[in-house]
């Protein structure tokens, strides 16, 4: 049975990277380590999704509502730049599933309030 789901998994993850590469410009097989990349990618997501409770990262939206807000660092850690605000996030955080604890931290940018202002004001 555990061999059917692998063949099952290839398959798919097979079908995703198609769909995917038929989408851009220049083929991946051109670029190997952003294949070779891109296919990891892929069979980490479908691992993390066929978990009994998928494995959760924020969405977008979420993520966007923490630009200009305090800095949770209990949640991320700074990118290049600390400060008390968050310019912008890098990378999501990572938790067991939606609501359950964090597993990974993500990445944010840090900023001062100041630096937020003029930032919201120039935009």
């Amino acid at each position: 049975m555990a061999k059917d789901m692998r063949k099952t998994e290839r398959s798919l993850s097979e079908q995703i990277y198609a769909v995917i590469e038929t989408s851009q410009d220049m083929p991946f097989s051109a670029l190997p380590m952003t294949s070779k990349y891109l296919k990891r990618c892929i069979n980490l997501c479908w691992e993390m999704g066929v978990q009994e409770k998928p494995l959760h990262m924020d969405s977008i939206s979420k993520l966007d509502a923490c630009v200009g807000k305090s800095f949770d660092k209990d949640k991320f850690r700074p990118y290049t730049k600390s400060g008390e605000t968050v310019a912008f996030v890098v990378w999501p955080s990572l938790y067991l599933h939606e609501g359950g604890p964090i597993l990974v931290k993500g990445f944010a940018q840090g900023c001062s309030s100041d630096e937020n202002r003029k930032s919201t004001l120039n935009s």
